[in-house]
């Protein structure tokens, strides 16, 4: 298997960089946080969780649902008005599994929408926030990056009896 190796000399150019990083309350989205804060860069951090610890004052918490394009667009707005550019957007929020994605029957047997709380956060809300990223980023001569996170979780063990009933 190849090795990707990135070393701490290749991190400087984040100095004095604005990042908006969604999801980074906890998880690798708290340690890209605290990353980016220790290489210098300011941050603004898009969670519907507050952080925990007190954060530095380069470092800004806005309350935000990435399901809700209003609050995406309030996240980047923010951003902009707080520090006048966006440099990199790590679209990284995420959840796991909240429901039976197989049930889709209440109790008294009548059908019900199954749940895409997954999908609403990890798709839209990342093409959302991609999009948002893209278009502030170029409105500035020096553009910028987005990276975008995905991770899943599964449905363990679906044999045929099991969602076939």
């Amino acid at each position: 298997m190849a090795e990707f190796v990135i070393k701490d000399e290749d991190l400087v150019s984040l100095k004095s960089k604005v990042v908006i990083v969604t999801g980074g309350s906890s998880g690798i989205g708290l340690a890209t946080v605290k990353l980016l804060l220790s290489l210098g860069a300011s941050v603004v951090s898009g969670d519907l969780t507050e952080p925990v610890e007190s954060p530095p004052p380069a470092f800004l918490f806005v309350k935000t649902n990435v399901t809700s394009w209003e609050d995406l667009c309030a996240l980047f707005k923010k951003a902009k008005e707080q520090y006048g550019r966006i440099d990199y957007v790590f679209a990284n929020a995420g959840v796991g599994p909240r429901a039976n994605y197989l049930a889709i029957e209440n109790e008294k047997g009548d059908l019900i929408e199954p749940n895409t709380l997954a999908l609403d956060v990890m798709l839209n809300g990342t093409i959302n926030t991609a999009c948002l990223g893209v278009h502030y980023m170029k409105q500035q001569p020096e553009g910028g990056s987005v990276v975008l996170m995905c991770s899943s979780t599964g449905l363990q063990s679906l044999r045929a009896p099991d969602y076939c009933k």
